[in-house]
């Protein structure tokens, strides 16, 4: 018996449902273990969905899309089939009850936020494909930034690192890029035909069983000058505070609260208004972003990705939130640090990377 599948039928008598039906991309991810029921990359649905009861689970799915499933996806239970033309509408195959949806439905009550709520805690085996893709993300982004030489079009960065994210399996969900002046400009910059002058920004969020990891790297053509340098240590200083005050047990609008004062603590007091900063991740780029009123308290055996940002410079990574602390996972040992201390312990961030002018 699947512990997930378990604790979701347990869930059941909480939330006072005969059943849920789970379409979602994430939803599905978590409860199989990293099953793909969809065809469009970057849907938040798939073309599948699974009707869980206290009893049973239901697979249900067109007649055109349930020969892959079947032959290609592996679940961790045992459960029935559906299947349905496709042209015939979901509902009318849905049994009467009480029962909750993931995605809007006639007659079903809302239980998305439900199920985040759920997927809380990952387990051993969740935490070791966690750290396998952090890693690899890394050396994906960090291998290209290595390589990168002036006159690169931000198109020309956002497909090599999409490519080589496809050739390990690791599906590309955010790719960032920007070049120069375009860093200060936007916080979310889409690729362009723009061409690398001095420096640059990239950002992959990325996606393999249903796990996500966030990760953004600064490039510099020669040194970057005294004023980056400090900005971006300022920054890591920032982001040091966060990871710090990141503890099992504390509520979230205490932490956001923290977060606000690590601004004000190092001279940028509303420069947390710029952008979001991130939030816990897992089974979606983030589960929640953090703000005021996010409510709950912070759990152990969690990933977070925070991403605070200075005008010009970003620092993001995503680590795993355990008793011991926090252990970055988008790492890969090949790229230059910033160390910042606290107390007894010692962080490191990524600093700028800088490639000879020449190349």
């Amino acid at each position: 018996m699947s512990e997930k599948l378990s604790r979701l039928q347990r869930a059941l008598a909480s939330w006072q449902l005969d059943g849920v039906l789970l379409t979602r991309r994430d939803n599905i991810a978590w409860l199989t273990d990293g099953a793909s029921f969809y065809v469009v990359e970057r849907a938040e649905v798939g073309v599948a969905s699974l009707l869980i009861t206290q009893d049973k689970v239901l697979l249900l799915a067109p007649e055109n899309e349930m020969p892959r499933i079947l032959a290609e996806e592996s679940l961790p239970f045992a459960c029935e089939t559906l299947s349905y033309p496709w042209y015939q509408s979901l509902n009318t195959l849905l049994p009467e009850g009480k029962f909750g949806s993931d995605t809007p439905q006639n007659g079903m009550s809302d239980i998305q936020q439900a199920m985040v709520a759920l997927r809380q805690g990952l387990n051993s085996n969740e935490q070791q494909r966690f750290k396998a893709l952090g890693r690899e993300a890394a050396q994906i982004v960090e291998g290209v930034a290595h390589q990168l030489k002036a006159g690169v079009t931000e198109w020309q960065v956002e497909a090599e690192i999409v490519a080589a994210c496809l050739a390990r399996g690791i599906r590309p969900m955010c790719t960032l890029v920007a070049a120069d002046e375009r860093i200060s400009a936007f916080k979310h910059p889409v690729p362009t035909q723009k061409k690398l002058q001095q420096h640059m920004l990239i950002t992959l969020g990325a996606e393999r069983h249903g796990l996500h990891v966030s990760l953004t790297r600064l490039v510099h053509i020669g040194q970057p000058g005294p004023a980056l340098r400090q900005h971006l240590n300022t920054l890591c200083q920032i982001h040091a505070d966060i990871i710090c005050a990141t503890q099992p047990g504390q509520s979230w609008s205490t932490l956001f609260q923290a977060i606000k004062d690590a601004y004000q603590r190092h001279g940028h007091g509303d420069a947390w208004r710029d952008h979001h900063q991130g939030g816990p991740a897992g089974y979606g780029c983030r589960d929640v972003i953090l703000t005021p009123d996010t409510r709950g308290d912070i759990h152990s055996d969690i990933a977070v990705a925070w991403n605070p940002t200075l005008s010009g410079v970003k620092s993001e990574d995503t680590f795993l939130l355990t008793a011991e602390g926090c252990e970055a996972l988008t790492r890969s040992g090949e790229w230059p640090m910033i160390t910042v201390q606290r107390g007894e312990r010692t962080l490191y961030f990524p600093d700028w990377l800088a490639l000879p002018a020449s190349s």
